[in-house]
């Protein structure tokens, strides 16, 4: 018969003012005074802090490791600038923009994100996304016809495309500015919290909807058709519907060309995500095909001859600087607000999916604050908004890169291209970099199959990415967010305003529990655990194959036994979550209960869970001195889907580094939102983790200790635990092996691209 500890609670009547009295309940709020003296004082420590917080160069710069980081962060930033020139040019394209000055924004914002970017393996550049949006107000602003005139000598209208690109390029700079200034404020004001807001469904529905818009934008470029320009709402109906009607005056020589780039290039990046653990770094084949084809077509004169539309001339140098027109402010203010908030949620996506690979930090704020810096530096030299360049730093960090350094190197490629090469550039087509955008496309246009997914999960969901959808491709994106985030903001008043209720009553002889702190933390990151973890598994690892060597072993599998695996623990100092050195152990707290048979009675220690001698993980340093965390949900009115897979990672992480979650007090709402979400059958957490109050959990818990705590006596007895490590670790290191940009902006429940757990 399965043992099921009994409940058993003998306690005095508390009113609620004795309760606090009794155990001396803290008052955490303090008087104005307090906290005016507290923000106004200034003394070195705080300064210091600060400077550390505004310029994050300051606090990794001394700890940079030239020897085992330099070569990597040359290698990769060369490879990704290779990448950053050809997507650069063409998101200019996108932005109805010369191409030069997609290498403006290539170059100078990067060498304001040296000094302030928290993201080690960040690179700022162009975003599809952003480059549309600044391509509707560039052409509200700059319509073509504007620069149009009849020339009576040759009989047909003229457009004057040099003094038309200039006047496009100080209007993306005016905007550019503008959203700087608007992402300034808002790092300045602490206003990252603004991210959690934008649920999952909402960006996914909108970044779908941006991609057929650039793809359909594209059309012209690959068929090498003249499409009338078109703003406002429906204009994207109204382009693709000219772009049918024109299919007979396709350029057939800039169809070709846009046919073959896409087929390799589609070809190599399969290549490059098969093989990517057997590749130094991935092929450049963004570069080899603009080399490629521009010597074919400038060499056979292919322009002249078919008619293609070429980059055209690419000035060498830098340009001076120029003042952006603050009297068009006005007229920009929502298309700026716009990408002041999708290029930062776009920015931190990327950025905490990549921090959480690697165990580091991301402060949201400051990502504002250097993202508005960059634009707001850059914007005196014309170039548009930028936010994180995707490809680019997915080959950054594929390469091995792993600081800012890496970026730096990027610069100096974009500088050699402005400086010297990019006048050999003039007669590539642009049909090369319409079709170099369209492959790149592929992840996000495969979110189109999200709402047959969402709808069985979560009906709501599945409203706001279709709402977000549909509001941004046929109003425009500036319009789509703004529907897109009331929309949500609705969403949330609803599940939070109109849920079901019901009595509540003492059943049998139960107990109540009250939580001593609010919003309690275990103390521990643990993805940060697993990581050291797993880095002082592949230093045993290591260490036995030199072993082995010496001794002249082939052996696949080694056997150390327990006391030699944390031999080397026994001899560091104690470390907390971050491996940083502790003066003394972490605090614990205990709880004293009533049980019957004698069950433990003030533990003093955790018993050690005999499954975790099985697991070198867990064994591993640095030792966690907790083993179940048991989260009070009774406050918690409604889960969604974002929730149910943060809830879920957290679940698994935690069971990972040996360490067990119980939920408590779920409501009957709450658990069927968990259920129906998927989250009992994708293995986050099982059923029988679920306990009708905290009490029962702490009792459960404190059975099954002295359950292990007897069966690891009796293994005692039998001799010392061994503990094999297989050679192959990739089942732990599966998270790791990840194709990021799939799983940003692939599809969102095909197991086929792994997990898809974002933000």
């Amino acid at each position: 018969m399965h043992f099921r500890p009994r409940y058993i609670v003998d306690r005095s009547v508390y009113s609620i003012p004795e309760f606090d009295e009794e155990y001396q309940k803290k008052v955490r709020s303090y008087p104005h005074s307090q906290k005016a003296k507290k923000l106004f004082s200034c003394s070195t420590a705080r300064l210091k802090a600060i400077f550390i917080q505004l310029f994050p160069i300051i606090a990794w710069l001394p700890k940079y490791n030239i020897k085992k980081s330099l070569m990597f962060d040359i290698i990769s930033g060369i490879s990704a600038g290779t990448i950053q020139v050809p997507q650069g040019m063409a998101f200019a394209l996108l932005a109805s923009l010369p191409p030069v000055n997609g290498l403006y924004s290539s170059f100078y914002p990067l060498l304001v994100y040296f000094f302030l970017g928290s993201i080690h393996h960040m690179v700022p550049g162009t975003f599809a996304v952003l480059s549309i949006i600044v391509g509707s107000v560039v052409q509200a602003q700059a319509p073509i016809e504007k620069f149009q005139h009849f020339n009576e000598s040759l009989n047909k209208t003229v457009t004057d495309f040099e003094t038309m690109n200039e006047d496009r390029m100080r209007i993306a700079g005016t905007l550019t500015c503008l959203t700087a200034v608007i992402q300034i404020c808002l790092g300045f004001v602490q206003f990252g919290f603004i991210s959690i807001y934008l649920s999952e469904s909402f960006v996914r529905g909108f970044m779908t909807a941006a991609g057929l818009q650039i793809l359909i934008s594209l059309l012209k470029y690959i068929f090498g058709l003249t499409i009338r320009a078109y703003t406002g709402p429906l204009a994207i109906i109204y382009t693709f519907i000219d772009v049918c009607k024109n299919l007979p005056k396709t350029n057939v020589a800039s169809l070709i060309f846009a046919l073959i780039t896409g087929v390799v290039l589609y070809t190599v990046k399969e290549i490059n995500v098969r093989f990517k653990h057997k590749l130094p770094f991935p092929i450049p084949m963004e570069i080899v095909l603009v080399i490629v084809t521009t010597a074919i077509s400038g060499g056979a004169h292919l322009p002249q001859k078919y008619d293609i539309d070429v980059v055209g001339v690419i000035p060498l140098g830098l340009p001076p600087p120029d003042a952006p027109r603050v009297n068009l402010w006005g007229e920009m203010i929502g298309p700026a607000i716009s990408l002041a908030i999708v290029g930062y949620v776009i920015n931190l996506a990327v950025g905490r999916t990549i921090s959480a690979r690697h165990g580091y930090d991301v402060n949201a704020n400051q990502e504002m604050l250097a993202l508005g810096c960059g634009n707001f530096f850059g914007s005196f030299f014309n170039i548009h908004v930028i936010c994180c360049a995707l490809s680019v730093t997915l080959a950054v960090e594929g390469a091995g890169g792993s600081s800012q350094f890496a970026s730096l190197f990027v610069v100096i490629v974009v500088f050699v291209v402005l400086m010297a090469l990019g006048t050999y550039l003039e007669p590539l087509p642009k049909a090369v970099l319409g079709a170099l955008i369209a492959v790149n496309l592929k992840n996000t246009l495969l979110q189109i199959t999200d709402p047959y997914f969402l709808w069985k999960k979560s009906k709501l969901d599945c409203c706001v990415w279709i709402v977000s959808f549909l509001s941004a491709f046929l109003l425009g994106l500036p319009y789509g967010v703004a529907v897109g985030v009331g929309f949500s903001a609705l969403v949330v008043v609803f599940q939070t305003q109109f849920r079901n209720g019901h009595m509540v009553g003492q059943i049998g002889s139960g107990d109540i529990y009250r939580n001593p702190k609010i919003y309690e933390k275990s103390g521990f990151d643990p993805v940060k655990v697993l990581l050291a973890k797993r880095k002082y598994l592949k230093a045993v690892k290591r260490e036995e194959r030199e072993i082995d060597t010496r001794r002249q072993s082939n052996l696949c599998t080694k056997q150390v036994s327990l006391q030699e695996l944390v031999k080397e623990v026994d001899a560091e100092a104690s470390m907390d979550c971050n491996n940083n050195s502790v003066g003394e152990a972490p605090r614990i707290s205990y709880i004293t209960v009533n049980t019957p048979n004698g069950l433990h009675e003030g533990t003093q220690k955790p018993a050690i869970d005999v499954e975790n001698t099985e697991d070198p993980i867990k064994l591993a340093h640095p030792i966690i001195d907790t083993h179940t965390l048991i989260l009070d949900m009774s406050g918690v009115c409604f889960v969604d889907l974002m929730g149910i897979k943060v809830l879920g990672k957290m679940c698994s992480n935690y069971k990972k580094i040996g360490v067990t979650i119980y939920l408590a007090g779920i409501r009957d709402q709450v658990y069927e939102d968990i259920e129906t979400g998927g989250m009992f059958d994708e293995g986050g957490i099982e059923r029988s983790c679920l306990f009708i109050s905290v009490h029962d959990a702490v009792l459960y818990t404190l059975a099954k200790a002295s359950e292990n705590r007897q069966d690891a006596a009796k293994e005692k007895v039998s001799g010392a635990a061994a503990v094999y490590i297989n050679e192959d670790m990739s089942s732990d290191e599966n998270d790791n092996d990840q194709d990021l940009e799939q799983v940003m902006f692939g599809t969102m429940f095909d197991n086929s691209v792994g997990d898809h757990t974002i933000l």
